[in-house]
């Protein structure tokens, strides 16, 4: 469905999934930091500390890059707007006006899937 956009809003969703993929990274990276501190208090090894990062690195850090280095469609975006990584007003009104039921029905999705999991 990229085919549907200008090669301006293409622009626009590259510089916007770049912005969403360090806000995430940003945030996922808070449980190292935490693990520094800890090792630097010497409350956890050296060891443990290298396995915390190895297993950032291939868990979270790789579903992020898989996540975001893909090709622009319109899940992503909605998805982030959804989970409030970006904010629906930091796409440009031409944007928004394209992408506006696919944020809709993703707003949708991410409610219902809260709801479920509240249910158990």
């Amino acid at each position: 469905m990229a085919d549907r956009w200008s090669k301006k809003q293409r622009r626009e969703l590259r510089e916007l999934q770049g912005l969403a993929w360090e806000r995430e990274l940003e945030e996922a990276l808070q449980s190292l930091r935490a693990a520094f501190e800890a090792w630097e208090k010497s409350e956890i090894s050296a060891f443990e500390l290298s396995n915390r990062i190895h297993k950032f690195h291939n868990g979270r850090s790789r579903e992020l890059l898989n996540m975001y280095s893909g090709s622009l469609d319109n899940w992503w975006i909605g998805h982030t707007i959804a989970r409030g990584v970006i904010d629906e007003f930091e796409l440009s009104d031409d944007l928004r006006d394209v992408l506006k039921d696919d944020i809709a029905r993703c707003r949708e999705l991410w409610q219902l899937a809260g709801r479920s999991q509240n249910v158990d």
